[in-house]
C-alpha cells in the first residue's frame, strides 16, 4: 500500500530539491528539445496531481513510477536527466524498496549537472535508515545539516536513534478507545496530521498488519477534537488528539508526518522501531493455529 502523501511530497521536493545546487548546469552535447519538454511537463503534472481527489490521486500516483522510468530514458544523457532520476528514487523509496534506491542516487551523484544532488543525499539517508544502516546514514546527514538544514536529514537519523530507549508518555487527549493495554501487547503509535481519508489509507494497512497483538493508537496532530472524534469509531483504533502547542508531543522528536512508532511490551515500554512497514508488523502478529 503506497503512502498517500507521496504526491504532496514530490510537489514539495520540486521546490526544495535544488537547495545548495544553484550553479547553472554545464552545457550538454545532447540536449534535445523533447527532453526539455518532458522536464517541464513532469513538473506541471506533479503539481496537478496534488489537486486531484484522494481516489484519483492514488490511481495517478501508482502510475507515476512507470511514467518516471519512461521519462528518465527519454532524458538520459541530457542536462534534464536529474529531475526524473531523483523523483524516481523518491517514488521507489516511498513504495518500500529502499535497496533499489541506492543505485539511483549513486547515478545522480555522478551526473555532470548538480541539480538535485543534495536532495539525492537526503533520499540516500532515508533509504539507509529504512535498511537499518544507521552508521552509514549519520555522517551523510551531518554534512547535509550543515549545507541544507531544510532537508531535516539529521533529524531523521536522531529519530531512528531513539530505538531501544524508553518511550515518552503517550501524548495528547484521549478521544476514544482507551483502557488498559496488556503488558504482553505491543503499541503502534501512528502520528498523523489531519485525520482524513489520506491518513486513513496510510493507517489501516498498518493496523491490519499488526493483528491482535499490536494495539494501534492514532495520534491526530492537526484539525480539532471534533475531527478526531469523528474517525474514532470508523477506524477501530484508539484515537488521541494533540494540540499544536501541546508539550507532550515534543519528546517524540518526530522528523516528518505521518510517522509510526512501535513500542514493545510493558510495563516499561521501549521504542522497538520507528517507521515500521506493514510487512514487518505482520511478523509480530500471532500465527493462526
Amino acid at each position: 500500500m503506497p503512502r498517500p502523501q507521496t504526491v504532496c511530497l514530490l510537489v514539495a521536493i520540486l521546490f526544495a530539491a535544488g537547495c545548495g545546487d544553484d550553479r547553472p548546469p554545464p552545457p550538454s552535447m545532447a540536449n534535445p528539445d523533447d527532453a526539455a519538454a518532458i522536464s517541464s511537463t513532469l513538473e506541471s503534472d506533479v503539481r496537478a496531481m496534488a489537486d486531484l481527489s484522494p481516489a484519483d490521486k492514488a490511481k495517478a500516483e501508482l502510475a507515476f513510477g512507470p511514467r518516471l522510468r519512461r521519462d528518465l530514458e527519454a532524458c538520459r544523457g541530457t542536462r534534464y536527466e536529474n529531475k526524473p532520476l531523483y523523483l524516481l528514487a523518491q517514488w521507489t523509496l516511498v513504495h518500500g524498496r529502499p535497496e533499489e534506491v541506492l543505485p539511483l542516487v549513486d547515478r545522480l551523484e555522478i551526473l555532470p549537472a548538480p541539480a538535485y544532488r543534495n536532495a539525492g543525499k537526503a533520499v540516500r539517508v532515508a533509504a539507509l535508515l529504512r535498511l537499518g544502516r544507521l552508521a552509514e546514514a549519520r555522517p551523510i546527514a551531518v554534512q547535509l545539516e550543515e549545507t541544507v538544514p531544510e532537508f531535516g536529514a539529521l533529524r531523521r537519523v536522531e529519530f531512528h536513534e531513539t530505538v531501544g530507549q524508553q518511550a515518552p508518555l503517550l501524548p495528547g487527549t484521549l478521544v476514544s478507545g482507551g483502557g488498559e493495554v496488556p503488558d504482553s501487547s505491543f503499541i503502534l503509535l501512528a502520528f498523523l496530521g489531519m485525520p482524513d481519508a489520506a491518513a486513513e489509507s496510510w493507517l489501516l494497512p498498518l493496523r491490519d498488519a499488526g493483528g491482535e497483538r499490536i494495539h494501534t493508537v492514532a495520534v491526530a496532530t492537526a484539525g480539532d477534537l471534533l475531527a478526531a472524534s469523528t474517525v474514532a469509531s470508523a477506524w477501530g483504533v484508539e484515537v488521541r488528539w494533540v494540540r499544536a502547542t501541546d508539550e507532550s508531543l515534543a519528546p517524540w522528536r518526530l522528523p516528518v508526518l505521518p510517522m509510526a512508532v512501535l513500542l514493545g511490551p510493558g510495563p516499561k515500554r521501549l521504542v522497538v522501531a520507528v517507521d515500521p512497514q506493514p510487512e514487518q508488523l505482520q511478523r509480530l502478529a500471532p500465527r493462526p493455529r
